[in-house]
């Protein structure tokens, strides 16, 4: 099987559970915080090694205490840092989370050193026929645009999960197998209203279906849907008892690539894709509560 590669933000979450989100001007008490190895691009990575996939994470963190802990947790969960690099320049990434009794978050993310990554950084990746290389919004478009050009010349498929949604990420789409968003994303890249039904949500998959092949969108509890080529595909969300939602999507886009890698069909590797994503919401925070594949007993 070849390689997933995953160029992407690396950040430390700090996340504190609140009874509500503050109002302007309002302070809010939380409760016990913690720091939370983070970043959408780092989730992916993290969610597809625990899930089996033989991953390389491309990104840049600063030469800090927040840059030492989340090296020695890559190292701990066993994967490759060889393609990590360090800044002086900014420091490491942070996203500030507060997660209230619903479990809705809030999330204020500062970038740092995910801004600093460019497209000379890439250069050292082997990209191969038949890799697959993922990516998010949270780091340079120009970076990605350019690492997606090359991986679509050497014969790797690409997943953009365009998130956070912002202008200019169209510019990417050329060069993207499948464009993985949640339904705000949708509509504005489809330019439509927030779906609130499945239909609606189809309906401007349709509409954005001229600019990219492949669609899919993430709709939470409430299960997935895709467009692929013409076909519908349908997912089912699953009742769980929610705790905490931050970085399901993430464990969404990781194990998504991860059955894409094993030659599952679109449907198979969606419907892993959403059971992942079910489970990692039961536990607080983000990587830390991605599941692990278990080794069949011998």
């Amino acid at each position: 099987m070849k390689k997933i590669i995953i160029i992407g933000s690396i950040n430390m979450d700090i996340v504190s559970q609140v009874e509500k989100h503050p109002r302007p001007g309002e302070t809010v008490k939380g409760k016990d915080f913690l720091y939370v190895p983070g970043g959408k691009g780092a989730n992916q990575a993290v969610a597809a090694h625990r899930l089996g996939g033989d991953i390389r994470m491309l990104g840049k963190i600063g030469m800090d205490a927040f840059g030492e802990q989340l090296i020695r947790f890559f190292r701990k969960e066993g994967m490759d840092t060889g393609n990590i690099f360090l800044t002086d320049h900014a420091p490491t990434g942070a996203a500030f989370v507060a997660v209230d009794q619903k479990s809705e978050n809030v999330i204020y993310v500062s970038g740092g050193a995910n801004h600093d990554l460019s497209p000379s950084d890439t250069k050292q990746m082997e990209i191969e026929k038949g890799d697959l290389v993922s990516a998010t919004l949270e780091t340079p478009m120009e970076t990605t645009k350019h690492f997606f050009s090359r991986a679509k010349k050497n014969g790797a498929k690409t997943i953009l999960n365009a998130a956070p949604a912002m202008g200019g990420a169209e510019t990417i789409f050329p060069f993207v197998d499948y464009l993985v968003v949640n339904e705000i994303e949708l509509s504005v890249f489809a330019r439509t209203k927030i779906p609130k039904k499945k239909s609606d949500a189809f309906a401007s998959m349709r509409k954005l279906k001229t600019r990219v092949a492949n669609i899919i969108v993430t709709l939470g509890k409430k299960g997935a849907i895709a467009l692929i080529g013409d076909e519908m595909v349908n997912i089912q969300g699953h009742h769980v008892q929610a705790v905490d939602s931050t970085g399901a999507g993430d464990c969404f886009v990781g194990a998504f690539a991860v059955a894409l890698q094993e030659n599952k069909t679109i449907k198979q590797a969606m419907d892993f894709a959403n059971a992942a994503a079910a489970l990692s919401v039961q536990r607080l925070g983000a990587s830390s509560s991605f599941p692990m594949k278990m080794n069949p007993r011998r």
